[in-house]
């Protein structure tokens, strides 16, 4: 007979091997649900999960023992027993605890304490479910005492229980004498209340069980309980258990409700094996017989309940007269315990209690019979692997079967087909956003004029125009004390020179007016055009669909997004310069009396921007300007020939010409500032007028929205040459479609790439487990 060590060895390559073959059936259903029953997908799913238990165990190489029963039935002085110390409890308040596991530890210096505490959550859903179990009709009134008393005891002690769920790490001793952690044990168990109730698990590890293997003992809750989570985790430990020890009280040799679910689910896990291959019946406290006559009638009724259990696993034991006998009880056992009496009581049996004969008999099993056992479930969990994947390689084979050679098949997918279905979408596309264009964007013709621009422009023109005050209203130099010391800066305090004051003063304010248009201004305008060409940018993606390459395809974002801003500054600053800086200079530069050179130098300019004056002030119209400039009064020398205000420039420069040469009627000017107060009036007024003219002629002779529409005409134009004369658009579209990339695009046809490749995938799939069937069998 092979060893435990060999046939380890041995089964877990062959379900390691089986193991692949049920991930890729598992991946396939995931994917062909819809072509297979719901009863085969969930026989798929159980016979996975059973695989992989098996070979978690198999991997860790631990031999792992669920010891069950009721509640009450001595599982826990069963193990004190095997033991040799009774440190495990065994009295009523056991019922709070959810499981206790005994491993074996390899040396002295292994052996350890950890407790591990529930959270608040887990306390709270223990208070639900014990609230359940009291309104349920399947406990005892017994049973429901105890229970009622663990959710009155817990919500006494909340507080104190919500102490020991911080400590989320647990509590751990290790140890080198198991007498040592009694006491503490013990008084955690039995001394602290608020404590015990919030012990979730126990694990011990200690030298008392076999160190040259990897052991462990699960001391299970009873499955009558009445606790749903003492429920589940019996059945957690019963699906994951080597073999089951299983302890029934002798004087009761029929099978419970609740017996009988744990045998179902122990029964469940391994179909091809019996519970009797496996389970260890510990008939509890044997010295309960009257007599030897009762103690034969009962354990033949037994051995006919558990007829196919070898009668080496079907032991009567009394693990209390073992702790008596051995010295190592508690004072607890002691008080529950005639011990001469129950010594007397086994001798007069003819028993002994029975507890070298269960170690014997698990020894037995480790040794011997596991390996069969081991043997018997691979052969079963190997054998259900093999006939699903028949029966689903058998079912989805002439679905899947045809593998695509290359790729030739998937592009034609998105050739004709989505060439025509792009020919009428662009047509669409195109349509929609001139007629988007029309009405958010472009200008009525004369876009320079009063008036003319779109709103989405015209908050272009309100930008400026609230710069424009911004910065004429902020001039430092323009401050009553700014202005007072200057005025008086290089004269004598008494008697300052009012001509010379006017001159500095201007001279400071020309300087810092021409700094601050040459830096400031022209940002607000680049940044109102951004927003609209943003704005047209975001369409034209609404358009295609959101696609991600739109933005640095239009905008050529291959080069530097500043250099693009840069430019546009750039251009605004120059259409600006061209007109703002004469403005400035008209009517700031040179006080009244000094203004007749620039007069002269400037005149076809001056004309300029009264022609393209827009305000309401029919004073500062053609000829207005000039007059306020010469003789600092606002007036109209004559009468404004029709269609003058669209003069060109070149009537405009003949108009300059003859009025130059031509006499003109002497008026007298006003008068020149003699104090400070009056040279401040002439630069208000001046500044007012500058403003003005910086709102409602500057800003139409710059040709702001002209420009602002040449460069979104360019932007609207761009967008459809890259489709009509560099099929860029297309290509675009086309990736976003093959790769899967943008769901929002509507491009759908009988057969698309995405049914395409996933049936290719699920072939190439199919194809894999029919090797990978082939392999393992």
């Amino acid at each position: 007979m092979a060893t435990w060590l060999e046939t380890c060895a041995k089964q877990l390559t062959r379900l390691e091997k089986t193991s692949v073959l049920s991930d890729k059936l598992m991946t396939l259903s995931n994917k062909t649900g819809v072509d297979m029953s719901p009863e085969m997908l969930q026989k798929l799913e159980n016979e996975h999960a059973r695989l992989n238990r098996q070979l978690e165990r198999l991997r860790a190489n631990r031999f792992e023992v669920a010891v069950i029963g009721l509640e009450k039935a001595g599982k826990s002085a069963l193990l004190n027993a095997w033991l040799g110390q009774e440190i495990l409890p065994s009295a009523r308040e056991r019922c709070t605890f959810t499981s206790t596991e005994i491993w074996s530890a390899q040396t002295e210096q292994d052996q350890l304490l950890s407790i591990q505490y529930y959270t608040r959550e887990e306390i709270a859903t223990l208070q639900k479910q014990r609230q359940d179990a009291l309104a349920g009709a399947l406990l005892s009134d017994k049973e429901k005492k105890e229970i009622q008393e663990d959710f009155n005891d817990t919500e006494k002690n909340l507080n104190q229980i919500y102490e020991f769920t911080k400590l989320k790490n647990g509590f751990k001793q290790s140890f080198l004498d198991i007498g040592e952690i009694s006491e503490l044990l013990q008084s955690a168990i039995f001394k602290n209340r608020a404590q015990a109730l919030a012990i979730k698990r126990i694990q011990l590890k200690t030298v008392r069980l076999r160190s040259d293997r990897d052991i462990i003992f699960h001391d299970v809750p009873g499955f009558n309980s009445g606790i749903l989570m003492h429920a589940e985790q019996a059945v957690d430990r019963l699906r994951n258990c080597d073999a089951i020890i299983y302890a029934k009280e002798m004087k009761q040799p029929s099978i419970t409700g609740p017996e009988k679910e744990m045998l179902l689910v122990a029964d469940a896990e391994d179909p091809s094996l019996r519970v009797s291959d496996k389970v260890f019946v510990v008939l509890t406290q044997a010295d309960a017989m009257d007599d030897q006559i009762d103690f034969r009638d009962t354990l033949a009724k037994h051995k006919t309940f558990w007829a196919n259990v070898p009668e080496r696993r079907l032991l009567p034991v009394c693990a209390r007269s073992h702790l008596v006998e051995f010295g190592i009880p508690t004072d607890d056992t002691l008080r529950r315990s005639k011990s001469a009496d129950d010594k007397n009581k086994l001798k007069k049996l003819g028993i002994p209690d029975g507890m070298n004969a269960l170690k014997d008999a698990v020894n037995f099993y480790i040794d011997n019979e596991r390996s069969g056992v081991l043997q018997k479930r691979c052969d079963s969990l190997v054998n259900a692997t093999r006939q699903l994947a028949t029966e689903i390689l058998n079912k989805l084979e002439p679905i899947y079967g045809t593998v695509a050679e290359n790729d030739r098949q998937e592009d034609d997918l998105l050739g004709k087909e989505f060439n025509q279905w792009w020919g009428r979408e662009w047509q669409r596309i195109k349509k929609d956003f001139d007629m988007w264009y029309a009405e958010s964007i472009q200008g009525r013709k004369e876009a320079d004029s009063l008036g003319a621009e779109h709103e989405e422009l015209a908050a272009l023109r309100s930008a400026y125009d609230q710069k424009i005050e911004a910065l004429l209203s902020n001039l430092i130099t323009a401050q009553p004390d700014e202005l007072k010391r200057i005025y008086t800066a290089g004269g004598t305090l008494s008697m300052p020179d009012p001509r010379e004051g006017n001159y500095k003063i201007r001279e400071e304010l020309f300087r810092e007016i021409q700094k601050k248009f040459e830096t400031e201004l022209t940002d607000q305008l680049a940044q109102a055009l951004q927003a609209l060409i943003d704005g047209i940018v975001r369409k034209i993606q609404e358009l295609l669909w959101e696609t991600e390459e739109v933005r640095r395809t239009l905008l050529h974002s291959h080069l530097d997004e500043t250099i693009e801003q840069a430019r546009i500054r750039h251009g605004f600053q120059v259409l600006f310069l061209r007109f703002g800086r004469v403005a400035v200079e008209a009517f700031i530069a040179k006080p009244l009396q000094a203004r007749d050179r620039l007069l002269n130098e400037r005149a076809a300019e001056i004309k300029t921007l009264e022609a393209f004056y827009q305000g309401s002030d029919k004073t500062k119209q053609e000829g207005g300007l000039t007059h306020y400039l010469r003789y600092g009064l606002w007036a109209v020398l004559k009468a404004v020939p029709a269609g003058r205000a669209r003069s060109t420039a070149k009537t405009i420069a003949e108009t300059v010409i003859a009025e130059a040469v031509s006499p003109v009627k002497e008026i007298e000017k006003a008068a020149e500032p003699n104090n400070f107060e009056q040279v401040v009036d002439e630069i208000n007024g001046d500044l007012a007028a500058l403003q003005d003219y910086l709102k409602n002629s500057v800003f139409y002779a710059a040709g702001f929205i002209t420009y602002c529409n040449q460069e979104l005409e360019r932007i609207r134009n761009h967008f459809k040459e890259i489709e009509d004369n560099e099929r860029q658009w297309i290509g675009i579209i086309r990736t976003a479609v093959k790769y899967e990339r943008n769901p929002l695009i509507p491009y759908n046809i009988a057969h698309t790439r995405r049914d395409f490749q996933i049936r290719r995938e699920l072939a190439l799939e199919l194809k894999e487990v029919r090797d990978s069937y082939s392999n393992v069998f």
